[in-house]
């Protein structure tokens, strides 16, 4: 025969309820760290996407000015700058220079400007062409993205 329960003995045992606050716990520290890597990533593909956008409004803005706009990367300082003309002479500031987020690094910009000469930067012509070229762009610990600049369309595209 089984005893009946008095109203004393209703409720959770004190085992019960530490393996919930244990189990409870455990995902937590599980999420927290899981969004943390999320929030790292998405701040480098927001990056990436704010960097693409003005690289396609520089384009933009060459072919209805019917002058040549840069794009020029600091890869020291992690910051780059929209100027008025070719990279190798340009001088006017056409938007001062923007950083990367704290912790994204932008690497190795390499543009070809000519058979045998490198800019950090890309030049975009009056007619939509461009210096084909590339450059890495890398959260600390993270993966490395290389966007990618075609000359003949000027097409900024990652990888």
């Amino acid at each position: 025969m089984s005893r009946a329960r008095t109203p004393v003995d209703a409720g959770y045992t004190m085992i019960e309820m530490i393996v919930t606050i244990a189990l409870a716990g455990t995902l937590m520290a599980i999420a927290v760290s899981g969004w943390q890597g999320w929030a790292r990533a998405s701040e480098q593909d927001g990056f990436l996407t704010e960097l693409r956008a003005e690289m396609r409004q520089a384009q933009q803005r060459a072919v209805t000015t019917g002058s040549s706009v840069c794009v020029r990367f600091d890869a020291a300082a992690e910051t780059y700058t929209v100027l008025d003309g070719r990279c190798d002479v340009a001088t006017t500031v056409l938007q001062q220079p923007r950083s990367a987020p704290s912790g994204v690094d932008l690497d190795a910009p390499v543009f070809q400007h000519g058979t045998d000469h490198t800019e950090p930067g890309v030049t975009f012509t009056s007619r939509g062409t461009a210096t084909p070229g590339h450059l890495y762009v890398q959260r600390d610990g993270g993966p490395r993205t290389k966007l990618k600049v075609e000359g003949l369309t000027g097409r900024v595209s990652t990888s």
